[in-house]
């Protein structure tokens, strides 16, 4: 679980700078989502970027059930063929930590397609989280396309699990906007927790 080695940065400017280091990873994966995409669909006749999914087991809940694939295409056989696209944790990225006064952000190397979020208390309301996930899903299409036509979507979530008196779940957030992570971070803010970890998935 978290340890203490993040470096330290107090408000008022804690929120900007933070809201940058999200910008900065949403940015460098979605540039490589687009470049795979369209290297693909050089060579394939059919292609479809972030094809939203349920998928068909009764044991997942919904909205965790929802999948948005980052590329579908045609095989050679003609079949379906999905493609994750996966980025490597910047190796300069250093860990820090944002004190706000009624909580802390602790960021620790992540990616935008892989975000595991810790929290030091159950989550309230589950309903008010699955709405927002749902939301964020945009399972309506209600979203207008992004630049290179992207969805402006996260990917998928899981469901919240507990271990050492922390709570989590991991999520893709896809093409979503850098906005839906500082969202999501005072949702759960808004719910009582004092000390939110943000780290890699992986």
């Amino acid at each position: 679980m978290p340890d203490d080695a993040a470096r330290k940065s107090q408000t008022p400017q804690s929120l900007m700078k933070l809201s940058q280091i999200f910008e900065q990873e949403r940015s460098r994966y979605v540039q490589f989502l687009v470049e795979t995409t369209a290297r693909i669909t050089a060579e394939s006749k059919r292609v479809v970027g972030e094809l939203l999914l349920s998928i068909n087991n009764e044991a997942i809940p919904y909205p965790y059930r929802y999948v948005r694939v980052d590329i579908m295409s045609d095989g050679l056989d003609g079949l379906p063929k999905p493609a994750e696209v996966v980025v490597d944790v910047d190796e300069a990225f250093e860990a820090r930590e944002f004190n706000f006064g009624a909580f802390a952000v602790e960021v620790y190397p992540f990616t935008w397609n892989s975000i595991q979020v810790l929290v030091n208390g159950p989550i309230k309301d589950l309903r008010q989280l699955e709405g927002w996930i749902t939301r964020w899903l945009d399972v309506e299409s209600e979203n207008p396309p992004g630049p290179f036509g992207t969805s402006q979507a996260i990917h998928s979530f899981s469901q919240v699990e507990s271990q050492d008196g922390w709570w989590y779940l991991t999520g893709d957030f896809g093409t979503a906007p850098a906005d839906a992570l500082s969202e999501f971070i005072e949702l759960l803010a808004g719910q009582g927790m004092t000390r939110i970890v943000i780290r890699s998935g992986r």
